[in-house]
C-alpha cells in the first residue's frame, strides 16, 4: 500500500515540496489542503478515474446550475412595461411560440454605436435632419427596418432617406436604452391642439419615445418625435408599447405593404395573426388585419375586425374605414335595384364623414373621402371643392389623383384623368389594384400601350395563384387586348358566373362604380390605398 497526495483545490496528484508544512501544488500554485489518499489493494476494485468521473460530473453539474440560472428568466403573464432583455424577449417569444423571425432582433444594437449625441432631444434632431417626410398615406417598397439597420441606413445615405415612424422611434429608444436611459416605444393617436389624426391610415401607426426619468416609474416625463422633427411633443392620446408589441407593429406593417404590393393575403394573413397574438388591443393592427380579411373574401370577419377596431379607438381613420364598406354595400344595393336603400347609406356615409371633418378639419383623407361620395351622388361642383381641399392637405397622396381622375372622367375630359393616374401611379408604382385603375383610366384616353404596360406590371406583381382571376377581371374590364396579347393561363370557368354580365370589383377612388364585385365572386376592395 502507498500514500498519494492530492490537491484540494484542483484535484491534482503531485509529490510535495520536503520540509513544507504547507505544501504548494505545483498545478494550481495554491498552498495547504494537501489530501492524504492510501492507495487501496486493487482486489477491493476502487480506482481513483472514478473519483475524478465524480468530481468532473460535480463540477459539470455546477457550471450547468450556473449556466441555467444565468440564462433563465422569470416570466409573467403579460410581459412588463419596460426595456426587455434580448434574451427576456426570446424568452416570451418561446414560452408563447411564436415566430417573428428577423424582428426578434427589432430593439437590439451593437454594444457601442459610436457618432450620436447622447441626449433625446439631440438624437430626435439629427434622426429628423437625415429622414425625409413623406405622406404616411401608404407602405414604403421595402421591408422595415430594425433599430440596427435603421442606424446603418442613415449612415450609409448622404440624402435623407424615407423611414417609418415606427423604424425611427424604436432607433431612438434603442440607441437611449444603450447610453443608460430609460426609453419605450409610443403609438400617438393624436398630439395636443392637432386639427387632424397623428396616422391618417389608421394602420401605418405614428410612433415617438416615451422618456422617463432615472430610477422613476409610472408615466413618462416626456415624448420625443424624430419622425416629425418636433422635438419634445405634447400628446393627447398615446399608448405606450411593451418591447412585444413593437415586434408586432413591424410585422403589422409589412403585411400591409405585402397586401397592398401584391395582394397575396396568404403571405400578409399570417403576419397580422401573428401581430395580434403579441398585441390583440392595437386598433391599428384590427385594422390592418380587416383589410387582409377583405382583400382575401373574408367580408363578415372584416367587418367584426373593423368594429373591433372603432370600439378600441373610435377616431377618425376607423370611422372612414367603416364608412368605405357603407359605400360599396350602398353600391351593391344600387346596382340590385334598392335604390331606397342604397341612398339611405350613402347618407348615413355622407354624415359619418362630416362628423370626422368637423373634429379634424384637416384630415386630407377625410375630404377625400367626402369628395368620392359627393361624385357617387353626381355632384361635381361640391366633389371639386373637397377635393381642392384634400390636394392642399395631402398632395402626396395616392388616392388623391385617382379620385381627380375620376372627376375628370365625369367631365369627359380622358386627357387629364390620363394625366392624373400615372401622377398616382409614379406616387405609389408598387401597387397591383392601382396599376389595374390607371390601366382602365389610360384605356379609355387611346393610350392603349400605357395600358397594356400597367396589366402586365399589375399581373406581375400579384402572386401566380391569383393571375388567373387577375386576368379574367382585366379581360371583362378591359377586353382581351389589354393583356397585350400574352397567352392567357388554363382558367376554370365557374359555370353560375355570366361573364358578359359580370361587373368589375370596386376599387376605392373609382366613385362611378360602386359595385362590390362579380356576382359570385368573393368581395374585393382597395381599403389601404
Amino acid at each position: 500500500m502507498s500514500t498519494k497526495y492530492f490537491c484540494a483545490h484542483c484535484d491534482k496528484e503531485f509529490v510535495p515540496e520536503e520540509a513544507a508544512a504547507k505544501p504548494r501544488c505545483p498545478q494550481c500554485m495554491r498552498r495547504g489542503g494537501v489530501e492524504v489518499v492510501k492507495e487501496i489493494a486493487p482486489e477491493r476494485g476502487s480506482n481513483h478515474s472514478w473519483m475524478l468521473i465524480v468530481a468532473l460530473l460535480i463540477v459539470a453539474g455546477g457550471i450547468g446550475y450556473g449556466v441555467y440560472s444565468a440564462t433563465t428568466v422569470t416570466l409573467e403573464e403579460t410581459p412588463p412595461l419596460r426595456p426587455l432583455e434580448p434574451r427576456e424577449l426570446s424568452a416570451y417569444l418561446e414560452r408563447d411560440q411564436i415566430r417573428v423571425g428577423a424582428y426578434e432582433s427589432m430593439m437590439m444594437l451593437p454594444s457601442d454605436v459610436a457618432g450620436w449625441p447622447d441626449g433625446a432631444a439631440e438624437i430626435a434632431a439629427r434622426m429628423h435632419g437625415e429622414s425625409s417626410t413623406w405622406s404616411l398615406e401608404l407602405p414604403l417598397p421595402r421591408e422595415v427596418l430594425t433599430a440596427d439597420q435603421t442606424l446603418a441606413t442613415m449612415d450609409a445615405h448622404e440624402e435623407r432617406v424615407a423611414l417609418y415612424p415606427l423604424e425611427l422611434a424604436t432607433a431612438m429608444t434603442a440607441l437611449l436604452r444603450e447610453r443608460g436611459t430609460n426609453a419605450m416605444v409610443a403609438e400617438v393617436w393624436e398630439f395636443e391642439g392637432a386639427r387632424a389624426p397623428a396616422d391618417p391610415s389608421g394602420m401605418l401607426g405614428y410612433f415617438v419615445t416615451a422618456v422617463y426619468e432615472q430610477g422613476a416609474s409610472g408615466e413618462p416625463s416626456a415624448y420625443f418625435d424624430p419622425w416629425g422633427g418636433r422635438g419634445e411633443v405634447k400628446v393627447s392620446s398615446v399608448r405606450v408599447l411593451r418591447d412585444t408589441e413593437v415586434v408586432a407593429a413591424a410585422l403589422g406593417t409589412e403585411a400591409m405593404r405585402t397586401i397592398a404590393r401584391s395582394g397575396d393575403g396568404t403571405k400578409a394573413l399570417p403576419m397580422v395573426e401573428t401581430a395580434l397574438l403579441l398585441d390583440p388591443g392595437s386598433p391599428s393592427l384590427r385594422t390592418v388585419n380587416a383589410t387582409v380579411l377583405v382583400e382575401s373574401g373574408g367580408v363578415a370577419e372584416a367587418l367584426t375586425e373593423f368594429d373591433a377596431a372603432r370600439q378600441l379607438r373610435p377616431d377618425g381613420p376607423r370611422q372612414l374605414k367603416l364608412t368605405q364598406l357603407q359605400l360599396a354595400q350602398a353600391g351593391m344595393l344600387e346596382m340590385n335595384g334598392q335604390q331606397d336603400r342604397a341612398d339611405a347609406l350613402f347618407s348615413d356615409a355622407h354624415s359619418a364623414v362630416a362628423e370626422v371633418i368637423e373634429k379634424w378639419p384637416r384630415y386630407g383623407r377625410a375630404h377625400l373621402m367626402l369628395a368620392t361620395i359627393h361624385l357617387g351622388l353626381e355632384e361635381p361642383e361640391r366633389a371639386r371643392v373637397e377635393l381642392e381641399a384634400a390636394e392642399t392637405l395631402s398632395p402626396d397622396a395616392p388616392m388623391l389623383w385617382t379620385v381627380w381622375a375620376q372627376y375628370d372622367l365625369a367631365q369627359s375630359d380622358s386627357v387629364a384623368a390620363a394625366v392624373k393616374m400615372k401622377r398616382a401611379v409614379a406616387l405609389d408604382p408598387e401597387n397591383w389594384q392601382l396599376r389595374l385603375q390607371a390601366a382602365r383610366v389610360l384605356q379609355g384616353a387611346g393610350d392603349d400601350e400605357a395600358a397594356v404596360e400597367n396589366v402586365g406590371a399589375a399581373m406581375r406583381m400579384v402572386p401566380p395563384d391569383k393571375r388567373a382571376d387577375v386576368r379574367q377581371f382585366v379581360e371583362r374590364m378591359m377586353g382581351p387586348g389589354a393583356l397585350g396579347g400574352a397567352p392567357a393561363p388554363a382558367i376554370e370557368e365557374d359555370p353560375d358566373v355570366d361573364l358578359d354580365s359580370a361587373d368589375p370589383a370596386l376599387m376605392l377612388g373609382d366613385p362611378s362604380n360602386l359595385r362590390l364585385r362579380d356576382p359570385g365572386q368573393s368581395l374585393k376592395l382597395e381599403l389601404d390605398d
